[in-house]
């Protein structure tokens, strides 16, 4: 039973009664500790006077809000308290404090590796530059919150290893050993669910929401300093920051130099799709693939199959738009279907008329984001040996032929396998610290016939 006073709950006519119900179990919950038992659905029943019907809603949206949790068999318990954080650039430990919490890490691993597409575009380094690839688990109060990689250039930032620890404030060596003063950052935030490793490590349950941050800081000159990928809790953190509306009469970025966007597709995407696909095909696999297969590709059914394609749970796929409705690309993304403890890339296309713009790294850097966001597990894709063009985008970007060739029945031509492994199976040994587009084709899928 309730130990404390019954909040007085107010009659309205346009709440519901769980609603009342809810706001009523939210006064008690904060003021209990973590952990602390919630009165039963009938006790609750009997305190309030109404049904058990509307105790579940009630409790229902406690739980969506992650302020309580439930146990079978056992009860229903008040959840930790959600660590609140303003999206401004300070360090894990400045804003532990600044929210009166006792902030750690632990240093998970220390790599030197090379950099590849994503990275280092993200850090204006070369393709094959060598870049420290740090991994940490961050804690607040002793409990793990976010598992953070960070990526710094190996030949700006030698000797940075000698030094790190799980006290060591990477800010601060940056500041006190290099002179480096971070002055602003650009950050992404997209939500994401855990794996095996993250959740042994975050001690969650796998599938958890996780919120995936992805950073790049500057310097005071507007020199990429670090690129940054953090999974956070999404039980026990949120993030916040305050808007306003542009200044009017700002103008707005010119069309054609407005950066593509990505998101998931949607059935109603099945026709720009199809778009995309017969002009990727007739644009870059003339003499790679027979003339009468390519020219035999219908619009209709070939919207069918990727309308078939959006709605599958066995894949998603991605989409990247220049504006609301303009497709220009579209990758499909999944579980190796011979081992699904690896990432697959089904496909991956970009219209002709939109490459040379990033559209295809773009995507492949989505779709890496996706299916490995900590580069911990092996992600393979098929494509036409003789699409040179492709071949070098996945090879900046760590794929290498592992052996695997095919030649489909309906296709013809010879497809040759690439596995980009997991970043500690890249590890550049030598100098290793003590510590631990008009691209088309990936696997190309199967066609309508």
């Amino acid at each position: 039973m309730l130990d404390e006073p019954v909040p007085v709950l107010e009659s309205t006519v346009s709440a519901p009664k769980y609603q009342s119900i809810h706001d009523a179990l939210l006064i008690i919950i904060e003021g209990l500790p973590a952990g602390s038992a919630m009165p039963t659905e009938r006790e609750l029943c009997q305190t309030y006077g109404v049904s058990r019907a509307t105790v579940r809603q009630a409790l229902g949206q406690l739980e969506i809000e992650q302020r309580i949790y439930r146990r079978q068999g056992k009860g229903t318990f008040v959840a930790n308290a959600k660590i609140e954080q303003r999206l401004e650039l300070m360090s894990h430990t400045e804003g532990m404090r600044a929210s009166g919490i006792s902030p750690s890490s632990k240093l998970i691993d220390v790599r030197r590796v090379a950099a590849g597409s994503d990275v280092s575009v993200r850090l204006g380094l070369s393709a094959n530059a060598e870049v420290l690839r740090i991994e940490r688990l961050r804690l607040a109060d002793g409990d793990p919150i976010a598992i953070e990689v960070v990526f710094l250039s190996a030949e700006r930032f030698d000797g940075i290893t000698a030094v790190l620890s799980d006290s060591a404030s990477l800010y601060q060596l940056l500041s006190s050993n290099y002179g480096v003063e971070l002055a602003s950052a650009e950050e992404t935030i997209e939500a994401v669910v855990a794996e095996g490793r993250e959740a042994g490590l975050l001690r969650c349950a796998p599938g958890m929401p996780l919120l995936m941050l992805s950073r790049r800081t500057l310097d005071t000159s507007g020199q990429p300093i670090e690129f940054v990928r953090s999974l956070y809790r999404g039980d026990r953190y949120r993030f916040q920051t305050g808007l306003r509306r542009p200044e009017q009469g700002s103008t707005s970025t010119p069309m054609e130099n407005r950066p593509a966007r990505v998101r998931l597709a949607m059935p109603s995407d099945a026709p720009a799709l199809a778009s995309v696909f017969i002009e990727s095909w007739k644009g870059s696999y003339r003499g790679i693939v027979a003339d009468a297969i390519i020219d035999g590709l219908d619009f209709e059914d070939t919207t069918k199959w990727l309308g078939n394609l959006i709605a599958t749970k066995s894949a998603q796929t991605l989409v990247a738009e220049i504006t609301p409705g303009h497709v220009v690309g579209f990758t499909s993304l999944g579980m190796e279907p011979d081992n699904p403890g690896n990432g697959h890339i089904y496909s991956l296309y970009v219209a002709p008329p939109a490459g040379g713009q990033g559209i295809g790294r773009l995507l492949l850097e989505k779709a890496l984001a996706v299916l490995d966001p900590l580069s911990i597990r092996p992600v393979t894709l098929w494509v036409f040996e003789e699409n040179v063009r492709a071949r070098k985008i996945y090879s900046d970007a760590g794929f290498v032929p592992d052996g695997g060739r095919r030649v489909e029945d309906l296709y013809g031509a010879q497809e040759v396998r690439l596995r980009r492994m997991p970043v500690h199976d890249q590890m550049i040994t030598t100098s290793a610290p003590p510590t631990a587009d008009a691209v088309t084709d990936t696997s190309a899928p199967r066609a309508p016939s």
